[in-house]
């Protein structure tokens, strides 16, 4: 082999190395973007300071059927109802507990206007288990998010 074709071929495996460092690095953590099985958002989870925090970033219909942006209507605080969608975090405080395990959250529900209790966990598959619940985890629901790289 040359001594071109030889750096060529030595730039492409430090390039390969890099890239699988990168993702690796973020393999065990759950910063990234969401999107829940409704395909209707996306969720950007990012650090807040050691917790965990993630709001909306990416709408299916950004807007009502009258062209408005969609607001928090179910509320229950009236003073918040106006607020839109778009950029409202809706998930914070999830604290690391364990490998690839997070807890002591809470996640809202704009759909509802509650708010509920919620742990997170990242399944082999590279989906992210997010449990929602009332109280304990056994009154509650597990959702399956999946990892995108950017809104579609």
């Amino acid at each position: 082999m040359s001594k071109q074709g030889s750096n060529s071929a030595s730039r492409a495996a430090c390039a390969l190395v890099a890239s699988a460092l990168v993702v690796s690095a973020n393999a065990g953590d759950l910063v990234g973007r969401w999107m829940p099985p409704d395909g209707e958002s996306i969720i950007e989870i990012q650090p807040c300071g050691a917790e965990r925090c993630g709001s909306i970033v990416w709408l299916k219909k950004p807007a009502d059927p009258s062209g408005k942006p969609w607001t928090d209507t179910e509320n229950p605080d009236p003073p918040l109802r106006s607020r839109g969608l778009a950029g409202l975090r809706i998930l914070s405080g999830l604290k690391p507990d364990g490998p690839g395990e997070w807890s002591g959250g809470s996640i809202y529900d704009p759909n509802s206007g509650k708010t509920y209790s919620c742990k997170a966990s990242l399944a082999v598959d590279g989906g992210l288990e997010l449990r929602g619940y009332f109280m304990t985890p056994l009154l509650g629901r597990t959702e399956k998010w999946k990892r995108v790289a950017e809104p579609r």
